[in-house]
């Protein structure tokens, strides 16, 4: 049995840097909250205006619908025939374990809940990862765009001004990129796929349905544009219940986004402080007791909200997730050639 010691000294450079970043990120994060008159926020968070509080959390509740919706649309172009109040059950369960787990691990659940509900089974593991897949490129594309818009649009302080132009290179190179795909994707799955594995990657391309088809993709994409917008007006009523100025919204959900890019605690504690933070003092001079007050209602209203819709959903389909079947047909991952005459199931 390999050595935990043994394991580290051959661990891969990028794993390395992965886990140095991690604890580097935890211990900005300490280091920075420990300066912080905590008290003075849990105060803040207190003498919220109860009634914005709870047009944040229906607008998170409204948002989090959208992007349920955008799954969905997602999930049928890619053949998985799901109805629409199922995936937004099923989806609000994964909501809830997003917000119990760390790392995003949440987000595996996913796939899980969709393949023991009778009308995913059949799809198959690899033909929902597809489509998993796909809503995660179409939502990071629209998410990205929006991101970088922000950027161009908000005035950053000092140095950070250019990081503007940045951004304008940054949108025009994922365009070129989408581009160079649309025009050879064929060919670069010939070439990056190896034959061994052409059958589960016909199984995913399957799922992935939605990047081939415009019509869907457009539906996905302006549902993508309506969550975030909603998110964002979440986020305003958030910053008005704590007396800040709701304009410092679309920065704050710049700084969310930025900072859910490193897996961390469960609903991205932690990281996003350590970026909502600072961007909010620079940019709106919003005090540090403030800003973290607003970070806790984020954390509060998303774990309120996803774990009471989630508990409602698990209700709901519950019985029929655990009474869950295997597809029959699904291709298995075989790696060797079948020279005992045994075809995969």
């Amino acid at each position: 049995m390999t050595s935990p010691l043994a394991r580290v000294r051959h661990a891969r450079p990028r794993s390395i840097l992965a886990v140095a970043a991690l604890v580097a990120v935890g211990a900005v994060a300490v280091s920075g909250l420990g300066r912080i008159d905590v008290g003075a926020a849990v105060s803040a968070l207190a003498h919220a205006r109860p009634e914005l509080l709870a047009a944040a959390a229906a607008l998170y509740f409204v948002s989090q619908t959208m992007s349920g919706a955008m799954w969905g649309v997602c999930q049928g172009a890619g053949g998985i025939r799901v109805p629409v109040a199922t995936t937004l059950g099923l989806h609000w369960i994964v909501r809830a374990s997003c917000e119990v787990l760390p790392m995003s691990l949440g987000e595996a659940v996913r796939v899980a809940v969709v393949r023991r509900h009778p009308d995913g089974a059949q799809a198959g593991t690899w033909r929902i990862a597809g489509s998993l897949a796909g809503f995660k490129v179409i939502d990071g594309a629209v998410t990205a765009v929006v991101v970088l818009v922000i950027a161009l649009a908000t005035p950053l302080p000092g140095p950070a001004a250019g990081l503007r132009w940045t951004a304008l290179a940054a949108v025009v190179g994922m365009a070129a990129c989408a581009l160079v795909w649309r025009v050879g994707r064929a060919k670069l799955r010939g070439r990056l796929v190896p034959a061994r594995l052409s059958r589960v990657s016909a199984r995913l391309g399957e799922g992935a349905g939605v990047m081939s088809d415009p019509s869907a993709t457009r539906v996905a994409g302006v549902l993508g544009l309506l969550a975030i917008l909603t998110r964002i007006g979440s986020l305003a009523a958030l910053l008005g219940a704590l007396g800040i100025a709701p304009q410092a919204a679309p920065l704050a959900f710049a700084a969310i986004v930025v900072a859910g890019i490193v897996p961390g605690a469960p609903g991205g504690a932690g990281a996003r402080e350590v970026v909502l933070l600072p961007a909010l003092a620079l940019t709106h001079g919003v005090s540090s007791a403030h800003a973290l007050a607003f970070s806790m209602a984020i954390q509060a209203s998303a774990l309120a909200t996803s774990l009471l819709a989630g508990a409602v959903a698990l209700a709901w389909l519950g019985p029929a997730l655990l009474a869950g079947r295997r597809a029959t047909g699904e291709p298995v991952l075989d790696m060797e050639p079948d020279v005992a005459g045994v075809t995969a199931p």
